[in-house]
């Protein structure tokens, strides 16, 4: 707890004179008594100021791609705008293929204690020796090479001077940029794409049919110019991803004839690199039935000797990227996001021997996770998303996403847990185009911000494609927090990526987790749909920062949240709420009393069956409008599931029978109730009171039940028949680290 404050210089930002102990000792502190103050471009509420600014990268490209040396050669003319309100007197570019070289901090940082080793996909088949060889070897062929750096001035060019340092380029600007002035350069390198199934976000996957590409981080980009830090110069390690400017790319991508590209943005010459059958097919996408520009018996292409040059166009992104091979499928249609400015074009991009798993499942669940974000943060704006297949496990850009690795058993069978990873990962990185790539956060810095956030409504949009999917690994989910958490091992969210030991358990789940909480225990769907929605609004190709994420959540609120933010984000404490004891008897009291004691159980058994009531009504799936997704496992759930719900119902209709027989009892009953907080971490308590004639209430405390001591909170209940059970979170949703201390079955006093 100490090393964290002092590392995250938590004194600096909340004044020396707040004293640490205050922090453990009082746990209801308003986020503003312990948040730093926001900076000028920032308001009290989370929103950008009048003085908020951002500076912007335009580019024009021309890629060249060798498939028979994996070389790339790159030619960019890049127009940057400075907004900033102070001169500008050089740029900083980000140089990531710099990252695979024996002299980079990403790899001179490596803790061998941590390292794994798990990108490398063939790492079951060989010893640490040979996956550390392998990583060594991508590292000393990538040979970047920086061949020009100048300056354009309408027909002029003249070389600027510049320094390589680590994974980033200084270039000095021959005089300085005021607000609103602009500066064009003019850049040339290249270098070899690495084996992407070894290590890396990027490169190329070698099948005995030639290499699949898939493309990113291969060009000079500015870094983000932070309102509030400067440049954002923290090297490439690896685990930090980007922070970057929003821009219009013009790029064009030379490979030989054969080869299929997709890439950021829209296709602009389709006449000039697809066949006429291609072509025919291409102007025949639409909305209503899915279209195969290349089929599986047309996999894989000839590969002419000549080149074709492919032209993309994306306005408004933070990045470009691109996949390319000769045996891609091609599975392409539209689909229309309410709100949208126009339709979006889904494409898949995958080769035969994935093509049982990927056929129309990847636009399926690239499709639903397009309307069910949108639901949920802004319509979807762009007008592509294509998911391709190829070594890279997942990773996102710009209306293009990797989704790879996959293996199917012997005649294209595969499990359940296969399928539904496969759409976890599709909908995870589909997503990741609302958080980072349009709320585009600063990811070598905060990678909760963007992993967290996007898991989150990942876990929401999962729920509602098919029966089970959800249900299925949420416990999974659960279990592993708790564990992560009473490890005592577990590190506060708010740490540099560079430092997470454990990344999907603190960066991805925890948060992830966390808002869920906060959806369904401590506020509700609603109120916290709202909130969420309204960060993402305002947020929307701009570069928030965690505080704005928790003013704006604890601003659409009426309701403290202070404790949440520091207990949760800030702090390692778990959650651990015992029944320490309980004990009932039976009181006389007058009638007018009898009435006012009994209107809390009342309303409490009410909330009772309005809970059960909510598990009874049927849910729609993505796959109920989609019959044609319905295969042998979403057969099996949706039964199972048609069966729960049934239980449910038979359930709800005993407890509401039950409820009617208690509520025209007319004695009273005293039930004491001491529950301990033996985690540390300050949280609500949902509390259900099993009657003896079968009903049930439910109660809601607020976390603020435990500000008077943050250990022990007592509570009274008066009931009209005598308590034989108390639990405390009945359906498992708190994230209790220790939920076997979470009932008490008691006897009733003479």
């Amino acid at each position: 707890m100490r090393s964290f404050w002092r590392g995250l210089a938590l004194a600096a930002w909340i004044g020396a004179g707040f004293a640490q102990v205050a922090l453990l000792k009082e746990p209801f502190l308003p986020l503003e008594d312990y948040a730093p103050p926001p900076p000028p471009s920032r308001t009290p509420l989370g929103t950008p100021s009048p003085a908020y600014w951002q500076n912007r990268a335009d580019y024009q490209m021309e890629i060249t791609l060798d498939p028979a040396t994996h070389h790339l050669r790159g030619l960019a003319r890049l127009t940057y705008t400075h907004n900033g309100p102070f001169p500008l007197c050089y740029l900083w570019l980000a140089i990531e293929p710099e990252y695979f070289s024996l002299r980079s901090y990403g790899h001179l940082s490596r803790n061998f204690l941590w390292e794994n080793f798990q990108r490398d996909t063939r790492r079951a088949e060989a010893s640490r020796l040979e996956l550390y060889a392998r990583q060594l070897a991508n590292y000393q062929r990538t040979h970047f090479q920086l061949l020009e750096v100048a300056l354009e001035e309408g027909v002029s060019v003249r070389p600027l001077p510049y320094r390589l340092e680590e994974t980033a380029l200084e270039v000095s600007l021959p005089r300085c940029l005021e607000k609103g002035q602009q500066v064009t350069l003019r850049l040339a390198w290249s270098f070899f794409l690495n084996d992407a199934s070894v290590e890396g976000r990027g490169g190329y996957l070698m099948t005995d049919k030639g290499p699949i590409y898939q493309v990113a981080q291969y060009y000079p980009r500015p870094l983000l110019l932070n309102d509030i830090r400067g440049w954002e110069k923290m090297p490439y390690y690896g685990p930090s991803e980007f922070a970057t400017e929003f821009g219009d790319f013009d790029v064009t991508i030379r490979l030989p004839r054969g080869y299929t590209v997709v890439a950021t943005g829209r296709l602009q010459n389709p006449e000039s690199v697809l066949s006429p059958t291609q072509l025919a097919r291409w102007r025949k996408i639409n909305a209503d039935s899915t279209t195969f520009l290349i089929s599986e018996k047309e996999a894989p292409a000839r590969v002419g000797s000549d080149t074709l040059s492919w032209h993309f166009r994306a306005e408004g992104v933070r990045d470009f990227a691109f996949a390319a091979s000769a045996q891609y499928i091609w599975e392409a249609r539209y689909t229309q996001v309410p709100g949208a400015p126009g339709p979006t074009l889904l494409q898949s991009l995958y080769i035969p021997d994935v093509a049982p798993l990927w056929r129309h499942l990847a636009l399926a669940a690239a499709e639903h996770t397009l309307h069910s974000y949108s639901q949920y943060t802004f319509p979807f704006p762009y007008p592509s998303m294509a998911v391709t297949y190829g070594a890279v496990f997942g990773m996102e850009y710009p209306m293009i996403v990797f989704c790879g690795r996959q293996t199917l058993e012997k005649g294209g069978r595969y499990a359940e847990a296969a399928r539904h990873n496969f759409i976890s990962l599709v909908i995870h990185e589909v997503g990741h185009n609302f958080f980072p790539m349009i709320v585009c956060s600063d990811e070598r810095r905060w990678m909760w911000l963007d992993e967290g956030l996007n898991t989150y409504l990942e876990n929401l949009t999962k729920a509602a494609f098919e029966p089970l999917i959800r249900e299925k690994e949420a416990p999974l989910e659960r279990l592993r927090i708790s564990q992560y958490l009473k490890s005592g091992q577990s590190q506060p969210i708010l740490i540099h990526p560079h430092a997470i030991r454990e990344m999907g358990a603190n960066a991805y789940l925890k948060v992830a987790l966390g808002l869920e909480a906060l959806r369904t225990y401590i506020l509700d769907p609603a109120r916290m749909d709202t909130a969420f929605a309204r960060y993402a609004r305002t947020w929307a190709f701009k570069h928030p920062e965690p505080w704005d994420f928790f003013r704006m959540i604890s601003g659409a609120v009426v309701q403290e949240l202070g404790w949440f933010w520091r207990g949760w984000f800030l702090d390692t404490q778990p959650v651990d709420i015992a029944i320490d004891t309980a004990a009932v008897e039976k009181v006389k009291v007058d009638k007018r009393t009898r009435a006012l004691l009994l209107e809390e159980d009342r309303l409490a058994i009410e909330r009772y069956l309005s809970w059960l009531a909510a598990d009874t009504a049927p849910r729609a799936f993505y796959v109920d409008r989609h019959p044609y997704l319905v295969d042998s496992f979403v057969k099996a759930n949706r039964q199972k599931y048609l069966a729960t719900l049934a239980e449910r119902k038979a359930a709800f209709t005993e407890a509401q029978k039950a409820a009617r027989k208690c509520l025209e009892q007319d004695e009273v009953y005293e039930v004491r109730v001491r529950f301990r907080n033996g985690g540390g971490l300050v949280w609500p308590l949902w509390v259900k009171l099993t009657l003896e004639g079968g009903a049930s209430a439910l109660y809601y405390f607020p976390a603020e039940a435990w500000a008077k001591e943050n250990r022990l909170f007592l509570r009274v209940f008066y009931t009209r028949e005598p308590v034989v059970r108390v639990e405390v979170d009945p359906w498992g949703l708190s994230l209790d680290t220790n939920p076997q201390n979470n009932g008490y079955s008691l006897q009733r006093g003479n």
